[in-house]
């Protein structure tokens, strides 16, 4: 498909709690093949949006369109299936566990898992499993892991937890990746390299929609840009477009 088509759409959209208007009304799309970034304030709603798109946090009104289906008020695990996958803002990696066993752990579908393949054992999930790890090893070499495969998860430093989150969320083979502020808490060193990461998914196709504080990186790495503000969409374009228009800078200046 081409990709100016968008892979997601989000129309009118709200959500409150008790009484305070998390989203009130956003409404934007995703571009397949691009990296969509999601800006604004503290408090503009950005990751209550994305807690809505990913199934974690029910909307009280609007509807949620994914790969020309709609996704409205589905649990996140089926969501999931059907290839939006999410990181977080703050990592979740299952610390006690090896970096490649929180790999595997994160891979759909596993033959092992299920109860036809705990009674007939090996001979039945093996070859699954040797392919799932076989994929993981690919996956640690790409971002540069292989050394860490056998560390535990709970001794990386920031950047490598952030690293391990969307190395994750790449086993899952998803369609489209939100991405929460992956570059909090990494240092300028490693940020680059996760820059160029994400650079090269996206060329391979890989869409994408990244809440991020750090302008720069957005200017980077993001086409379009939406902004928002008090939970409504008050911009939606390129960086240049966005930040030339007065309402965008009096929330960034006025909050």
């Amino acid at each position: 498909m081409e990709k100016t088509q968008p892979i997601l759409s989000a129309s009118d959209v709200h959500r409150a709690f008790g009484g305070v208007k998390a989203v009130d009304g956003a409404t934007f799309t995703a571009l397949r093949g691009r990296v969509t970034g999601l800006i604004g304030p503290n408090g503009a709603g950005k990751s209550t949006l994305m807690g809505i798109v990913a199934g974690a946090i029910p909307a009280d009104a609007g509807h949620i369109e994914f790969d020309g289906a709609d996704i409205t008020g589905l649990p996140p695990h089926q969501i999931a299936r059907r290839g939006l996958i999410r990181t977080f803002q703050l990592s979740a990696e299952f610390s006690k566990l090896t970096v490649l066993e929180n790999l595997l752990v994160a891979a759909p579908a596993q033959k092992g898992e299920s109860l036809l393949g705990a009674e007939l054992g090996r001979l039945y999930w093996g070859r699954d499993e040797d392919a799932l790890v076989a994929r993981a090893r690919e996956v640690l070499d790409r971002f540069a892991m292989s050394p860490k495969e056998n560390e535990l998860a709970g001794n990386l430093s920031g950047g490598q937890k952030r690293l391990l989150e969307i190395m994750r969320a790449l086993m899952a083979r998803p369609k489209l990746l939100l991405l929460d502020e992956p570059f909090a808490g990494v240092n300028p060193t490693l940020a680059r390299e996760i820059e160029q990461y994400l650079l090269d998914l996206r060329d391979e196709g890989l869409s994408m929609i990244m809440v991020e504080h750090e302008l720069g990186v957005v200017e980077r790495l993001c086409d379009p840009v939406v902004v928002m503000a008090q939970g409504k969409v008050i911009g939606e374009g390129s960086m240049r477009e966005v930040t030339a228009r007065q309402e965008v800078l009096d929330a960034y200046l006025i909050g």
